[in-house]
């Protein structure tokens, strides 16, 4: 009898350790796959800011190099019969803004166009700042070419 109690108490005492493995496994399972999850979710979090950061630099380097094309296009005009008048004009935009006793600097090297200063002011008509400034007012139609 004391040995078949002792059993009982045994087989008992082995249930409920069998029962309290079995929740503690199934709670370390549910923190397990929780883990995973937000495992997962980071790892898609930065695999989206990377991809992100990499079409940035894509864009980035499609508008430098337009930028580049652009200001080369605007510096081959130098070499055109129309380049004189070109200068006439820009020269004359310069003055008409600063007053006949501006200061200009026309055909400066590396930058073509007409550069002039009165007093404290300036304006910048350099074959590179006017392409800039074309591409800058282009706002919106360029933003169109990521779409």
């Amino acid at each position: 009898m004391v040995l078949a109690d002792a059993d009982r108490r045994a087989a008992a005492e082995r249930g409920r350790a069998q029962a309290e493995a079995e929740a503690l496994l199934g709670q370390a399972r549910t923190e397990g796959e929780r883990a995973g999850e937000l495992e997962t979710a980071r790892d898609r979090a930065l695999a989206h800011r990377e991809a992100r950061k990499r079409v940035l630099e894509a864009r980035r380097s499609v508008y430098e190099e337009f930028r580049r094309e652009t200001r080369a296009a605007a510096l081959s005009l130098r070499g055109t019969d129309a380049y004189p008048a070109l200068l006439e004009r820009l020269a004359k935009a310069a003055r008409d803004q600063l007053g006949d006793a501006a200061e200009l600097e026309i055909d400066p090297p590396g930058a073509g166009g007409v550069r002039g200063r009165a007093r404290n002011r300036g304006v910048d008509y350099t074959l590179p700042a006017l392409a800039d400034r074309c591409i800058a007012a282009l706002g919106a139609e360029l933003e169109e070419l990521w779409r």
